[in-house]
């Protein structure tokens, strides 16, 4: 089947309306198109039933979920690199430097990790009304799609359900593993490309979730995410030169992925538009090019020096022009004021010459006329059985000299018997009668007037859904796929969403890519009837019609003769004329509302490679000390070790390369300005130094001061979750050693696995153990926070390294001369119910399902025995004193609760969005579902204490906090 549902409801009014991802236009109804609506009932709109879109007829392999990826499962201990070439004998060819050295270039080839399994119905079922229906199986929830842990750790082997994907990476990165890991190749129908316009840094990327405003060359407006500093430096290096090989590297990957069917299009500006016409000549051939659309960007000049540009364009190729599809799209025009629409048709068929105020205004004609204008009967050339004279209405008319009749005398009498015919020029000429009602659409052209920025832009360079819309519906069909590999706040997958395609799109910022998760989330979307509902989405959607009636088709009717009446007359041509499918307008079934289906949230893994010589002195086996429980990330595939440490044995696990060169810069940095601390603290070094014979851990440092530092056990808890504090009455000179991230990637697993591994096999072994980085992975920085310092004997800290280390050349001035601060783990708490929770809980319950007694006691009973969990914030570590703080909660921009967390991928059944305003996030979201939800939850979903729970099979909880910068962090906890 093709969908799923949470709830009953009955009809909704109002839903002829357009939503912001149509064409705007009012759509020609067909009688049975209005019926399938239904009616209002009682001018009430009544609660509708909330739908998803299933794809159950695609399918996709497993790629690795990230907490099944170790040093013995994961896929990439050897990454394979795919070459591809390009053929130097082209002629024509654009020339630009690098591209004569260029005529080949290789993609490693990673797998993509899946991070998070969203289910937007399975979250919305946690705020439903008690009174809701019964809940069904989520896509993620099936038992069907529960790969057990010998399957599961058998990475692209097995094929389950289609879920939708939003993959953070590099584009180049993800279009190949695409390509060699899942057999993508010929498997996508629409591509569609939308990368920076301009040259400026600042101008193409947006820092935070929650500022759009942005403005060029103002620092405090550049985007800090290394991925996309080095995206920036790797397009613009050598200015337009970069920006060339940049393009035509990604167009020649889409157009492998590309089906026979498929289509590509570009988004550019005119600034470089016809360089791209130019590149996509050489990768898709220019006998593939169809066409190049302008679409309106703004609708007021803003004013400039010279002639101000108000449109941008697509350029449009196929992978084979022969056999591309194509869904034709059309536009309701008004013909109101046009002086050729002259002749207004009563309904008994009677026509007059209209007044020129008639012509003007419409309203001021009789009810019910249709309006004409008259069309030369002569073709542009001339045939025999055309030439003849015709009499009508008691004259004869007969074509000019060399000219015939566009039809033979058959098809004329049967225009006269449907009164199509009206003598022209004083009578010296017949002409055809158009009516408007024959064909009241035109083709949509490559001129696209009626386009405009975005009313509600969520991103800097959003486009507007209209653009997209058209590209969809022109090029694919219910179900197919599409990519986009240049995501922005995700307007490709929202668009795709809306119509019942399943989509791809990747970004390499973490702001957008935590914006398109948001906007999906809270989108919702028409449901549309399905052609054949037991085939699901790919059988298509039942379509608006409107008739498409010409001289031709009349003059062939067989049922027309003399005689009839005029009535007769137009059901006969109705019958025998054709009609044009609506293809931006399918009917929705009104009793219902959609949400976006389920999908995946995945990554890129940072950039690794095997080194020969770690082989002979890798990492040290994990085995089982304590018992209790492992470490995700570090235990083996079958997960029997727990967290500790044996003596060094061979291992063949990915290693990082050496040491970069910015490594000497940021230890003369790290000496020189220490490292900033919640509260103003400082953590000085006396000295910062290399670290030989280490491959993970980089230098090696010792802290100012005097004394001793002991580690011991935290014997406070908070709310079931141990802190951590290094307890002295002065903190003393401590040895520490440091782990840095990779320059451009995210600081990942496996470093802090094997980083770990080296610090716990030095003598003395350090103290503390610093991973200082740019970015951290959430479950690398999910591992560093549950190293504690009573588990392994040393005090693990995240550092982050102030992107002023690599942005210095692009900005004006530095933003401080702060390079290095600590960073905090979420400040996480997992209690029990209280007593007072508890019997506001029962209150409400009461409240829910006055008439339902049995049900609101089984309820009510088993309160006692469930959860919530509360976010305050983040623990910070202070160097004055050794101890972990904690921190406040005003940043964070959403975050998210698995109750049942298995240690693969986060699945979450609750997610909040604290900075969200009071008819923002869930709230909006209500609002436009018009369905059975309550008010009291939705507005929990604000805040930072989440919802009761009960414990799920695996008594395990994980919390994935986004503050604004985009920046992930993961908790997981073990409770009971």
């Amino acid at each position: 089947m093709g969908r799923k549902s949470v709830g009953r409801g009955k009809q909704a009014a109002n839903a002829g309306q357009r939503s912001a991802y149509g064409t705007g236009k009012a759509a020609p109804r067909t009688k049975a198109a209005q019926a399938k609506r239904g009616p209002k009932a009682g001018g009430s709109l009544k609660k509708r039933e909330i739908e998803q879109y299933d794809h159950d007829e695609a399918k996709r392999l497993n790629n690795p979920d990230v907490g099944l990826i170790n040093a013995s499962t994961d896929p990439d201990k050897t990454p394979a690199k795919k070459t591809y070439a390009y053929d130097p004998h082209l002629d024509p060819q654009l020339h630009w430097a690098g591209k004569a050295e260029h005529t080949s270039f290789e993609v490693d080839s990673v797998s993509l990790h899946v991070h998070e399994r969203i289910d937007p119905l399975t979250i919305i079922q946690a705020i439903k009304r008690k009174n809701g229906g019964p809940k069904q199986f989520a896509l993620f929830e099936r038992p069907s799609e529960k790969l057990g842990l010998r399957d599961a750790i058998d990475f692209y082997r097995h094929a389950h359900g289609w879920s939708n994907r939003l993959i953070a990476g590099d584009s180049l990165l993800v279009m190949n593993s695409l390509l060699e890991k899942e057999g993508l190749g010929g498997q996508v129908q629409m591509v569609y490309i939308d990368p920076p316009y301009g040259i400026t840094y600042g101008s193409n990327f947006q820092p935070f979730v929650n500022k759009r405003e942005v403005k060029d060359r103002k620092d405090d407006d550049l985007s800090q995410e290394p991925e996309t500093l080095r995206a920036f430096r790797d397009t613009w290096e050598l200015h337009i030169h970069s920006y060339l090989t940049y393009l035509r590297d990604r167009m020649l990957l889409a157009r492998r992925l590309l089906a026979q069917t498929g289509s590509c299009f570009v988004q550019m500006s005119g600034q470089n538009v016809h360089h791209v016409r130019e590149l996509m000549d050489e990768v898709f051939g220019a006998d593939n090019f169809i066409e190049q659309i302008s679409f309106r960007k703004k609708t007021m000049p803003l004013g400039g020096r010279l002639l101000e540009g108000m449109c941008d364009y697509l350029v449009w190729y196929a992978l084979d022009k022969d056999k591309v599809k194509y869904r034709p799209l059309f536009q309701k025009g008004s013909v109101q004021g046009d002086t050729h629409w002259n002749v207004a048709v009563m309904p008994d068929g009677t026509t007059r010459k209209m007044s020129r105020a008639e012509v003007d205004d419409h309203k001021q004609l009789p009810a019910g006329t249709d309006v004409g204008q008259l069309i030369s009967l002569y073709p542009t050339g001339s045939f025999d059985t055309g030439i003849y004279d015709f009499e009508f209405e008691g004259k004869t008319y007969s074509p000019p000299s060399g000219r015939s009749w566009k039809t033979p005398r058959e098809g004329m009498e049967r225009l006269a018997h449907a009164k199509r015919l009206i003598p022209y020029a004083g009578g010296d000429t017949l002409r055809y009668l158009l009516r408007y009602s024959d064909y009241p659409v035109s083709p949509l052209s490559n001129v696209w007037d009626d386009t405009s920025a975005p009313s509600d832009m969520r991103y800097v360079v959003e486009t507007h859904p209209k653009v997209l819309t058209r590209c969809i519906l022109m090029s694919t069909d219910p179900g197919d796929l599409v990519l986009d590999p240049t995501c922005g706040s995700g307007t490709t997958a929202i668009v795709a969403e809306h119509w019942g395609r399943r989509w791809i799109t990747c970004d390499s910022s973490r702001v957008a890519v935590s914006l398109a998760k948001q906007r999906l989330m809270l989108a919702d979307f028409p449901y549309f009837q399905l052609a054949q509902p037991d085939q699901g989405v790919n059988s298509g959607f039942e379509y608006e019609t409107v008739p498409h009636v010409t001289l031709k088709s009349i003059a062939h009717n067989p049922e027309i003769r003399a005689g009839m009446s005029f009535t007769a007359i137009t059901e006969a041509i109705r019958r025998h004329g054709e009609h044009e499918t609506l293809y931006d307008f399918p009917i929705p079934d009104n009793t219902k509302v959609r949400v976006t289906g389920p999908f995946t949230v995945e990554a890129v893994p940072a950039p690794a490679a095997i080194a020969p010589d770690e082989l002979a002195r890798g990492g040290k086996k994990l085995v089982n000390l304590d018992g209790k429980k492992t470490l995700p990330g570090m235990e083996d595939p079958q997960a029997r070790n727990l967290i500790g440490f044996t003596e060094p044995v061979a291992d063949a696990s990915v290693a990082r390369s050496g040491e970069t060169l910015r490594q000497q810069e940021w230890r003369d940095e790290l000496l020189k300005c220490g490292i900033r601390a919640k509260g103003g603290a400082m953590l000085h070094f006396s000295r910062v130094e290399p670290l030989a014979g280490t491959r993970w851990l980089h230098a090696e440092a010792e802290t100012r001061g005097a004394g001793d530092a002991t580690p011991k056990k935290d014997t406070g808890k908070v709310a079931g979750a141990n802190t951590r504090k290094l307890t002295a009455a002065s903190v003393g000179a401590q040895r520490v050693v440091i782990s840095f991230g990779p320059e451009h990637a995210p600081l990942e697993q496996r470093q802090v696995e094997k980083a770990i591994d080296e610090a716990y096999n030095l003598k003395p072994r350090p103290q503390i153990v610093l991973f200082a980085s740019f970015q951290f992975d959430p479950e690398a920085a999910k591992d560093i926070d549950e190293l504690k310092p009573e588990k392994i004997g040393m005090q693990v800290l995240k550092v982050q390294m102030n992107t002023d280390l690599l942005t210095e050349d692009l900005k004006k001035k530095r933003a401080s001369n702060e390079s290095f601060w600590l960073v905090g783990q979420p400040d996480v708490t997992v209690r029990k119910l209280s007593k007072d929770e508890i019997k506001a809980q029962k209150a409400l319950l009461e409240k829910q399902l006055p008439n339902d007694e049995k049900r609101r006691k089984a309820e009510q009973a088993s309160l006692e025995g469930m959860y919530v969990v509360e976010v305050a914030g983040f623990d910070y570590y202070d160097p004055r004193t050794g101890k972990v703080d904690g921190g406040g909660a005003d940043k964070i921009a959403m975050w998210m609760l698995d109750t049942d967390y298995d240690g693969r991928s986060l699945y979450p059944r609750q997610v909040f969005f604290p900075m969200a305003g009071k008819e923002e996030g869930w709230a909006k979201l209500a609002k436009s579902l018009k369905a059975e939800l309550d008010d009291d939850l939705i507005e929990q979903y604000r805040g930072t204490v989440s919802l009761p729970f009960a414990l799920g099979k695996e008594r395990t909880i994980a919390v994935k906090i986004i503050d604004d910068r985009g920046i992930e962090s993961l908790r997981v906890m073990e409770v009971g």
